[in-house]
């Protein structure tokens, strides 16, 4: 009788034996980090202990919404049409968090910017400094929108605790009269010592989760950007990438071809 019940609870039981049998040995050859990246890398978190900025943008937009002349006559303007204008995939949009403002630990960071489907012929990026005075600019040509593109100015080298406007601009072929720009902040701070700590061990993908983890916009998405680029296949930063997007409001920008 005793040999029977010991069956018959070693059956009962098998499945779960299996389970946490499996669990023991992932556990055993998978760092903790990787399971904390895979769900984490791309929520970013707005850092809660530095000070607003002391530069203002002025609403960001001007003239058409971001677009050329030429844009607008391809229009078909009923109201639908005046709708979907407004969104955000029709607008030149600076990849930022939704107050516009994000943080670096970089003297030189990367900017990125969507552009909507546009007839422009060039894109125009344009760093000021806290006095309003204009310090970099870089123009890089359009072959296909919409798209997210980036820049790095040459020779630039930010001051830490200062605040700084950046703006991306269409150029039009037709040399429209109207300005179509959008803006935003950067400031660049003192990374903390547990940050880099933390970044010193960190695979690829960790790091993405450590900058947005600490509210470094701009290292995390620059960091998940040069992984999609060499990677443009996987399925996983893809996923990262819109989930990152989708933590800043920026879901319908998240499918855009990304552009080196």
């Amino acid at each position: 009788m005793f040999p029977k019940l010991l069956y018959r609870h070693f059956y009962r039981h098998f499945y779960r034996y299996l389970v946490f049998l499996a669990i023991a040995t992932l556990w055993k050859v998978t760092p903790f980090s990787n399971f904390v990246a895979g769900a984490n890398a791309q929520t970013f978190e707005p850092p809660v202990n530095n000070p607003a900025p002391t530069t203002t943008i002025g609403g960001g937009r001007r003239g058409s919404d971001g677009q050329c002349l030429k844009d607008l006559k391809a229009l078909d303007l009923h109201q639908k049409d005046l709708k979907a204008k407004s969104s955000v995939e029709h607008q030149i949009t600076p990849l930022l968090p939704p107050n516009q403002f994000g943080l670096t630990i970089s003297s030189n960071p990367r900017f990125f910017a969507y552009i909507p489907k546009t007839n422009a012929i060039a894109v125009e990026f344009t760093l000021e400094n806290p006095q309003g005075k204009g310090i970099a600019r870089k123009r890089i040509d359009l072959t296909t929108t919409p798209s997210v593109v980036n820049v790095q100015f040459d020779r630039l080298s930010l001051e830490i605790g200062k605040d700084y406007k950046w703006l991306v601009s269409l150029v039009c072929e037709t040399g429209d009269p109207e300005d179509h720009f959008a803006e935003g902040l950067i400031r660049r701070i003192q990374p903390e010592p547990s940050m880099l700590a933390k970044l010193e061990k960190a695979t690829a993908i960790d790091r993405v989760y450590i900058y947005a983890k600490f509210g470094i916009w701009y290292e995390a998405i620059a960091n998940l950007a040069n992984l999609r680029l060499s990677q443009p296949n996987n399925a996983e930063l893809r996923n990262n990438w819109l989930n990152l997007l989708t933590s800043s409001n920026l879901a319908p920008l998240a499918n855009s071809p990304l552009k080196n």
